[in-house]
């Protein structure tokens, strides 16, 4: 009998079970592939460290054969042991591919012997890296997709007059500096092309190591590391993890999405329950007076949700499969991932949102109770009402008969449709959140936290900066001729302009009680004052200095206190005057006073040259000058501010994508609310209709009628998103923007015709579209039907 029952319910309520059959398909599908994702990302990230052999502490340093190094290191009781991989640095121009030099390496790479490999690499197919033949090597990072480069490809490494064409085996999995965040390409080639490489009598000033330490006190590696020369990155293994954040992000925004799409899946499912059960008051009254008990009848009700939620979880946890594999494609592409689990997680998964909406369908029946057989006689209702339905009233209204009753129901009915309005208020919001991050990413909005004051044009030249880079060189002169040389370029080419450049040393510090290695950035071509700190002052005289607030909080200092600095075996004193926040080193820096006295620091790294024209120039003309620019140095790294910015953070297109992807999702929410919430508006208010026809409205007015509510709850959720995007995004984002380095939070970029005009008008408009064609349904509904009472 049950079945019997079921199959005819589902034959006749075709739509809304289809449409909650959808919702619980999508909730099994983005449970099961986020949850995937999340363990991937997180334990899989403890996975891909221990199968890689990592340390404590990492140290990349540009010094020689690292006998210095290593003696001090040795001298260190905290540490318990430390390997060294050697290495070459080269930039762009020491990589050719199809004969042309690669001036689009705009960041140093890292040329390694695996015979010499101190950590463990892996093959796309996470296979380890043991033996590389000769002329091939694998390459890590983004070097290949940004390269266009295949796999089977050619490309030649230079080293001063020596050069070895290789070809390319594909992508290394570095668990070190292989995500996308560090961009650092690693090219592992085999001892013996390494070797003939090494032995250019060029490849002295390009020599380093990689030393992987471990460690009981990496506060005195730290300080150890500010004695020494030529350290080009020094981190712990927290920070690097912290490098695979956009990874973690991307899954935990699944998670948040799966998660609401379920909630939302419970909201229908409560409707649905809710309008069926008003419905059918009449074969439940029948049920109980031929004496069928309530759990008896609640059962029946309970098969018919299980048989839709079991079909929608097994769809769901199908899909989810080939779904999470192209969801972690981006990230198992820089890491080794474990998916043994994959499949009994995604089972999982669709078990629970099986169980929780059985439970939740249980709860929702609980009307049955208050049901009795003398409702089947009295319509469902008493007939009884002591209080107004609404504050509206028809003979004081000057509004047209359709928008008067559109209003009114609402009014009527304020928790029907505040339902409806809560879900498409979150649904906006998420879009909304997403477009402001992505849009803050691609906007000069974050400068200040890269350290850098406002320029036309940003240009960067890598292998200029490796040249100055070291102890054996004078930076500051190379710099200098490299900035006249600039100059003179963009004059020539009736480009006149000022040009300067942020450089970062790193210094030994120490307070009372603590003592470590700083990173310190430097510009001597621009003020202090220039910049944006979030406390304090601007540093005044050469013995002042700002820090970063985690800075500020390693050293247990603020403004006000004085720390010592230890250069070239001497003391000098500083005072901190601000605190900033910043991205560099992910929040670990601190900046000098132009007139501070660089020449006994090593020179870590150099950012983009900043240009700044003297004329006063258009924007469009800015961009004509940057396209000259490309053109002249014959590399794509050239960039206004936003551009310069985004290219910075690396983060603005994998928010961007997934933005567009909740976008999509959102909208296909929104149809399918709207279409189930109309068709069960129609089902309850069939004699209502059918009773507007009998006294004259015609089927188009009441189509408008129906169509209308929808809009009016539209344009509600637009505007209460409106009103709440900006402090929502704050209490998302500012988090992750911590984690970074923004531990005060930024200013968000808002661009207000996508905020405040696109997204809410494709939000009323998709409602619009789908509640007008849902609503045509009422077509079928006769005036006769308001005397209907089987």
């Amino acid at each position: 009998m049950f079945l019997n029952i079921l199959k005819k319910d589902l034959k006749r309520k075709k739509t809304m079970n289809v449409i909650l059959l959808i919702f619980i398909l999508m909730s099994a599908m983005f449970m099961s592939s986020s949850a995937n994702n999340i363990i991937a990302v997180t334990s899989g990230l403890d996975y891909f460290f221990k199968k890689a052999d990592m340390a404590d502490y990492y140290v990349l340093a540009l010094d020689g054969d690292g006998k210095k190094m290593q003696t001090s290191l040795d001298g260190l009781d905290s540490v318990i042991d430390y390997r060294r991989e050697e290495s070459i640095y080269i930039s762009g121009k020491n990589v050719e591919i199809n004969g042309k030099t690669l001036n689009d390496l705009n960041r140093a790479a890292i040329v390694m012997s695996i015979d010499n490999a101190k950590l463990n690499y892996f093959t796309p197919d996470n296979e380890q890296i043991a033996t590389v033949e000769s002329g091939k090597a694998y390459v890590s990072g983004v070097f290949a997709s940004e390269n266009n480069l295949d796999i089977g490809d050619k490309f030649t490494l230079i080293v001063g007059d020596t050069k070895k064409e290789f070809e390319y085996l594909g992508r290394a999995k570095d668990a070190l500096l292989g995500s996308d965040f560090m961009g650092n390409p690693k090219f592992i080639i085999n001892d013996e092309d390494y070797e003939y490489l090494n032995s250019d009598k060029e490849v002295k000033n390009r020599q380093g190591s990689t030393y992987y330490i471990n460690t009981t006190d990496t506060s005195k590696i730290e300080a150890m590391l500010g004695e020494q020369s030529g350290i080009l990155f020094n981190a712990n293994n927290d920070t690097i993890k912290t490098t695979y954040i956009m990874s973690m992000i991307v899954a935990a925004l699944l998670l948040i999405v799966s998660i609401f799409l379920i909630v939302i899946s419970f909201v229908v499912l409560k409707y649905t329950i809710g309008f069926t059960l008003a419905e059918e008051f009449r074969e439940i009254g029948v049920m109980k007076a031929i004496g069928m008990k309530n759990s008896s009848i609640r059962a029946l009700y309970l098969i018919k949700y299980f048989a839709i939620t079991v079909v929608g979880s097994a769809i769901g946890f199908a899909v989810s499969m080939p779904f999470s594999d192209m969801m972690l494609k981006a990230v198992s592409s820089s890491m080794y991932i474990d998916s043994e689990n994959s499949v009994m997680v995604s089972l999982l998964c669709s078990i629970v949102v099986i169980f929780i909406t059985l439970c939740f369908c249980w709860s929702s029946t609980r009307r049955i109770k208050k049901l009795s057989p003398i409702d089947a006689v009295r319509n469902g209702t008493t007939g009884e009402r002591f209080k107004k339905k609404s504050l509206m009233q028809l003979r004081k209204s000057k509004l047209n008969s359709t928008v008067f009753l559109s209003t009114n129901d609402i009014l009527s009915a304020p928790k029907k449709y505040s339902i409806v309005t809560f879900i498409f208020t979150i649904l906006m919001l998420l879009v909304m959140i997403l477009a402001n991050t992505a849009n803050t990413l691609n906007s000069d909005k974050l400068l200040f936290l890269l350290g850098c004051t406002e320029s036309d044009v940003y240009l960067t030249l890598t292998d200029e900066v490796m040249q100055a880079t070291g102890s054996n060189v004078d930076s500051q002169a190379i710099l200098n001729e490299t900035i006249k040389d600039v100059e003179k370029t963009l004059s020539d080419n009736d480009m006149t302009g000022k040009v300067h450049v942020e450089t970062m040393y790193n210094t030994t510090v120490f307070t009372n009680d603590t003592k470590t290695g700083v990173m310190f950035q430097h510009c001597p071509d621009t003020k202090a004052d220039d910049y944006t700190y979030s406390e304090g002052v601007a540093p005044e005289n050469a013995n002042e200095i700002a820090v970063s607030y985690l800075i500020a909080e390693r050293l247990n200092v603020g403004i006000g206190d004085t720390v010592t600095f230890i250069i070239d075996g001497e003391e000098c004193e500083c005072m901190i005057t601000a605190l900033f926040q910043t991205f560099n080193q992910l929040g670990n820096v601190g900046r000098l006073h132009e007139d501070f006295d660089v020449s006994k620091l090593d020179l870590l790294n150099a950012f983009s040259f900043q240009i700044d024209f003297d004329d006063e120039i258009s924007e469009a003309e800015c961009e004509k000058r940057i396209e000259k620019i490309k053109d002249i140095y014959d590399t794509k790294h050239v960039y206004n501010c936003a551009d310069f910015v985004k290219d910075s953070t690396g983060a603005a297109d994998i928010i961007s994508a997934v933005k567009n992807m909740v976008l999509i999702i959102t909208l296909i929410i929104v149809v399918l609310i709207a279409v189930l919430m109309e068709r069960s508006f129609i089902s309850a208010e069939k004699t209502e209709i059918a009773l507007m026809k009998a006294i004259g409205f015609s089927n188009k007015s009441i189509i408008w009628h129906h169509t209308l509510r929808f809009a009016i709850v539209a344009v509600i959720a637009s505007i209460l998103a409106v009103i709440l995007c900006m402090p929502i995004t704050k209490l998302v984002i500012d988090p992750v923007m911590g984690v970074m380095g923004a531990v005060s939070g930024v200013g968000y970029e808002i661009i207000p015709f996508e905020i405040f005009v696109f997204y809410p008008a494709i939000l009323v408009a998709v409602t619009i579209i789908a509640a007008f064609f849902t609503s045509i349904y009422t077509n079928k509904i006769k005036s006769s039907d308001a005397s209907n009472i089987e």
